[in-house]
Formats: structure tokens, C-alpha cells, sequence
């Protein structure tokens, strides 16, 4: 493939990027906030907002218009995305784990219950989105990717190594996180200091979680990082694992 045709293909994504990019944080600060000040009722989009007594802290949870079964955790301060300096802070709001704690919702939206290791949390670099406002999103993982990580589990570990095959076409890293390990750290600051160029790179890096049992039978989370190769026409997108439909709910095999 050649550079020129890679770079056409990044601007078309910038492009597309900027279309509406600020439709998210208008709808969070000028509509669901205001109403949850009031202690009114949110609007549809806006399933729950949460203040803190330091506004810069507080997050929302919206749902998302592609796919029945598609939340997005968002914060109510203005935090353009994965980039923002503040998200390397460590008394800023573990928006990671708020998204974790707020996947009840897709449970609430199709009336089944959504075992732990159907959820799949995403956030896209700077290159693949198209909001100018962090969002996390919160689905279903595709069964195929399921089916394909956990062929794979047990080489995983607490160092980086790479996804065999990769995802999707596209070259991935993971590692392991246990429960406290997922609790200690946002996976923001985890991948910005395990990564060797990630820290001053932020913005060329989307982020995915997934959840498992280890042959224990522990709760155990998979921590995934898709960097940006503009030559592989990859622009650092992991929303493609996700399934807003989820089709896992569908399968007659009981997970755990």
C-alpha cells in the first residue's frame, strides 16, 4: 500500500472525525447536567448522571443511539479524549472502572441478565473517533472475538505480548489484570506507563477491556491496546470487537 493512499485514507478519517464532534459534550453539559442540578430526570440519551461536589469529577451515562444494547460513560468535565493530560493525574475519576460499575445497563436494556465476561469496554485514539469528548463505550463483545480470545487465554499474562493473529486485521497488545490490580491503577495511566512510547503518545492509542474466569475460577480482565499505523490503515479503532446487538444473549450455552 503506499504512503500517499494511507494518508488520503487518514484525512477522509479526520474529516469524518469533525463532522460532529462536539454533539456528545453539548447534549452532557447543556442538557443533562443542567437537568440533574435540578434533580430533574435526565433526558432519554442521558440514562444517569453523576455529580460530585468537584464538578470536574462527575460523569454521565448515555445511551447510545447505534445498537440496542450500546452505553457510553462520559465525563461532565471537558475532556477532549484519551490524550487529555488530566486523565494521567491520579485523583482524577477512574472513568474505566465507572464504566465497569455502570454495565448493569445493558442488562437493564434487554430484560436478560449479561454475564461479566459478555461485556466488552472501548475507547477509541484521537484518529478514530468522532467525538471531541471522551467517551467509553460499553457493549457486548462479538462472539467471534470472544471465541478467539479465549482460545488464547492462557498465554496471556501481567507482561504485554501480542494477540496472535491480531483483531480484525490489526495488531493488538494485551495483558492480565486481576481484580485489585484493575482497581489500583486507571488502565489510562497503565497504558501510558507500561507501554515504552505510549506516554507521549497517548492520542495514537485505542484501548479495549474484556473480562474472564481463570482456571481458578477468579475474576480476571484482559487489558488490550490497538496503536495507530496509518501504512496498515489502522487509525487505533477498537469499537470494531464490539457487538450492540449481542448476539451472545442469543446462545442456548450458560456463561459464567
Amino acid at each position: 500500500m503506499s504512503l500517499s493512499f494511507a494518508v488520503i485514507s487518514l484525512v477522509t478519517l479526520w474529516g469524518w472525525r469533525y463532522a460532529h464532534s462536539d454533539e456528545l459534550w453539548n447534549i452532557v453539559s447543556g442538557e443533562c447536567v443542567p437537568l440533574a442540578k435540578v434533580q430533574q430526570r435526565p433526558n432519554v440519551s442521558c440514562v444517569s448522571v453523576v455529580l460530585m461536589p468537584d464538578e470536574q469529577r462527575g460523569y454521565a451515562v448515555f445511551k447510545d443511539r447505534n445498537g440496542p444494547l450500546h452505553f457510553l460513560l462520559i465525563p461532565t468535565a471537558k475532556i477532549e479524549g484519551i490524550e487529555n493530560s488530566i486523565l494521567q493525574q491520579p485523583d482524577t475519576t477512574d472513568y474505566f472502572l465507572k464504566a465497569w460499575q455502570s454495565r448493569g445497563y445493558l442488562a437493564q436494556a434487554s430484560d436478560r441478565p449479561v454475564a461479566r465476561n459478555m461485556v466488552s469496554l472501548t475507547v477509541n485514539s484521537a484518529y478514530a473517533r468522532s467525538q471531541e469528548q471522551l467517551h467509553i463505550h460499553i457493549a457486548c463483545i462479538k462472539p467471534e472475538i470472544k471465541a478467539q480470545l479465549d482460545s488464547q487465554m492462557g498465554r496471556f499474562s501481567e507482561r504485554w505480548s501480542p494477540v496472535e493473529y491480531g483483531i480484525n486485521g490489526r495488531h493488538y497488545l494485551a495483558r492480565t489484570l486481576t481484580e485489585t490490580q484493575f482497581r489500583e491503577m486507571s488502565l489510562f495511566r497503565r497504558v501510558a506507563k507500561e507501554l515504552p512510547d505510549a506516554a507521549g503518545n497517548m492520542d495514537k492509542y485505542g484501548i479495549a477491556l474484556v473480562a474472564y474466569n481463570d482456571i481458578d475460577n477468579r475474576p480476571m480482565y484482559l487489558l488490550m491496546a490497538n496503536r495507530l499505523d496509518i501504512l496498515a490503515l489502522n487509525p487505533g479503532y477498537t469499537g470494531d470487537i464490539q457487538d450492540y446487538q449481542c448476539d451472545l444473549l442469543k446462545t442456548t450455552r450458560v456463561l459464567s
